[in-house]
Protein backbone atom coordinates (compact mmCIF):
# COMPACT_ATOMS: atom_id res chain seq x y z
CA UNK A 1 0.00 0.00 0.00
CA UNK A 2 1.29 3.44 -0.86
CA UNK A 3 1.80 6.10 1.77
CA UNK A 4 -0.49 8.49 -0.12
CA UNK A 5 -3.33 6.08 0.73
CA UNK A 6 -2.50 6.16 4.46
CA UNK A 7 -1.13 9.62 5.22
CA UNK A 8 -2.89 12.48 6.93
CA UNK A 9 -3.33 15.09 4.22
CA UNK A 10 -4.45 17.96 6.42
CA UNK A 11 -0.98 18.47 7.83
CA UNK A 12 0.04 21.44 9.93
CA UNK A 13 3.43 22.95 9.23
CA UNK A 14 5.21 26.13 10.23
CA UNK A 15 7.60 28.44 8.46
CA UNK A 16 11.18 28.54 9.75
CA UNK A 17 10.58 32.21 10.60
CA UNK A 18 7.57 31.41 12.83
CA UNK A 19 8.11 32.84 16.32
CA UNK A 20 8.28 30.39 19.22
CA UNK A 21 5.20 31.92 20.89
CA UNK A 22 3.17 31.41 17.70
CA UNK A 23 4.55 27.92 17.25
CA UNK A 24 3.48 26.86 20.74
CA UNK A 25 0.04 28.32 20.03
CA UNK A 26 -0.19 26.22 16.83
CA UNK A 27 0.86 23.05 18.68
CA UNK A 28 -1.69 23.74 21.39
CA UNK A 29 -4.54 24.56 19.00
CA UNK A 30 -3.99 21.40 16.96
CA UNK A 31 -3.27 19.25 20.02
CA UNK A 32 0.01 17.96 18.59
CA UNK A 33 3.53 17.82 20.01
CA UNK A 34 5.54 18.44 16.86
CA UNK A 35 5.33 19.50 13.23
CA UNK A 36 7.36 19.91 10.05
CA UNK A 37 9.04 23.22 9.36
CA UNK A 38 8.82 24.38 5.75
CA UNK A 39 10.10 27.19 3.56
CA UNK A 40 7.90 29.38 1.33
CA UNK A 41 7.93 26.65 -1.37
CA UNK A 42 6.52 24.06 1.09
CA UNK A 43 9.84 22.19 1.10
CA UNK A 44 10.60 20.59 4.46
CA UNK A 45 13.63 22.24 6.05
CA UNK A 46 13.27 20.81 9.55
CA UNK A 47 11.04 19.41 12.26
CA UNK A 48 10.27 20.91 15.66
CA UNK A 49 8.72 19.32 18.71
CA UNK A 50 7.99 20.35 22.27
CA UNK A 51 10.95 18.18 23.22
CA UNK A 52 13.22 20.32 21.01
CA UNK A 53 11.82 23.53 22.50
CA UNK A 54 12.20 22.37 26.10
CA UNK A 55 15.70 21.04 25.39
CA UNK A 56 16.72 24.45 24.05
CA UNK A 57 15.05 26.39 26.85
CA UNK A 58 16.32 24.09 29.59
CA UNK A 59 19.35 22.16 28.27
CA UNK A 60 19.72 19.89 31.32
CA UNK A 61 16.04 19.02 31.65
CA UNK A 62 16.58 15.25 31.36
CA UNK A 63 18.67 15.40 34.53
CA UNK A 64 16.05 17.58 36.18
CA UNK A 65 13.26 15.09 35.58
CA UNK A 66 15.06 12.65 37.87
CA UNK A 67 15.91 15.21 40.53
CA UNK A 68 14.10 16.77 43.47
CA UNK A 69 14.52 20.34 42.20
CA UNK A 70 11.75 20.32 39.63
CA UNK A 71 10.04 23.45 41.02
CA UNK A 72 13.07 25.72 40.66
CA UNK A 73 13.76 24.30 37.19
CA UNK A 74 10.12 24.82 36.20
CA UNK A 75 10.54 28.48 37.10
CA UNK A 76 13.69 28.60 34.96
CA UNK A 77 11.79 26.96 32.07
CA UNK A 78 9.11 29.62 32.34
CA UNK A 79 11.72 32.40 32.22
CA UNK A 80 13.51 30.81 29.26
CA UNK A 81 10.33 30.32 27.26
CA UNK A 82 9.41 33.97 27.78
CA UNK A 83 12.92 35.02 26.79
CA UNK A 84 12.82 32.90 23.59
CA UNK A 85 9.19 33.67 22.71
CA UNK A 86 10.09 35.91 19.76
CA UNK A 87 12.91 33.73 18.44
CA UNK A 88 12.23 31.90 15.14
CA UNK A 89 11.52 28.16 14.90
CA UNK A 90 14.71 27.65 12.89
CA UNK A 91 16.72 28.22 16.10
CA UNK A 92 15.09 25.22 17.77
CA UNK A 93 14.24 22.82 14.93
CA UNK A 94 16.08 19.67 13.96
CA UNK A 95 17.49 20.07 10.47
CA UNK A 96 18.54 16.53 9.56
CA UNK A 97 15.15 14.88 9.39
CA UNK A 98 13.78 11.72 7.87
CA UNK A 99 11.05 12.00 5.23
CA UNK A 100 9.25 9.62 2.90
CA UNK A 101 7.79 9.95 -0.59
CA UNK A 102 4.04 9.52 -1.03
CA UNK A 103 4.63 6.64 -3.48
CA UNK A 104 6.72 4.63 -0.97
CA UNK A 105 5.04 1.84 0.99
CA UNK A 106 3.94 1.30 4.58
CA UNK A 107 6.74 -1.19 5.29
CA UNK A 108 9.40 1.43 4.56
CA UNK A 109 7.47 4.03 6.58
CA UNK A 110 7.17 1.72 9.60
CA UNK A 111 10.87 0.86 9.34
CA UNK A 112 11.86 4.55 9.23
CA UNK A 113 9.61 5.45 12.16
CA UNK A 114 10.84 2.59 14.35
CA UNK A 115 14.55 2.70 13.48
CA UNK A 116 14.74 6.47 13.89
CA UNK A 117 12.57 6.49 17.03
CA UNK A 118 10.34 9.25 15.65
CA UNK A 119 6.61 9.82 16.01
CA UNK A 120 5.80 11.56 12.72
CA UNK A 121 7.16 11.13 9.21
CA UNK A 122 6.69 14.03 6.79
CA UNK A 123 5.41 12.84 3.39
CA UNK A 124 6.71 14.52 0.24
CA UNK A 125 5.64 14.82 -3.40
CA UNK A 126 8.30 16.29 -5.66
CA UNK A 127 10.15 17.50 -2.56
CA UNK A 128 7.16 19.36 -1.11
CA UNK A 129 5.18 18.56 2.03
CA UNK A 130 1.85 16.89 1.24
CA UNK A 131 1.13 14.91 4.39
CA UNK A 132 2.34 13.16 7.47
CA UNK A 133 2.22 9.52 8.52
CA UNK A 134 2.51 7.95 11.96
CA UNK A 135 2.86 4.40 13.20
CA UNK A 136 -0.72 4.64 14.43
CA UNK A 137 -1.90 5.39 10.87
CA UNK A 138 -0.01 2.36 9.58
CA UNK A 139 -1.33 0.04 12.33
CA UNK A 140 -4.89 1.20 11.69
CA UNK A 141 -4.61 0.37 8.00
CA UNK A 142 -2.91 -2.98 8.63
CA UNK A 143 -5.58 -4.01 11.15
CA UNK A 144 -8.41 -3.45 8.67
CA UNK A 145 -6.55 -4.50 5.53
CA UNK A 146 -8.30 -7.29 3.62
CA UNK A 147 -6.09 -10.24 2.81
Amino acid sequence: MKIKDIMIRDVTGALASCKLADLIEILSRHKITGLPVVNNNQEVVGFISLHDIISAALPNYLEIINSDSILSEFIQLSKSLKEYSQHPAEEFMRKNIVTIDEDDNEVLAADLLIRNKIQRLPVLRDGKLVGIVTLTDICRVLMYEKK
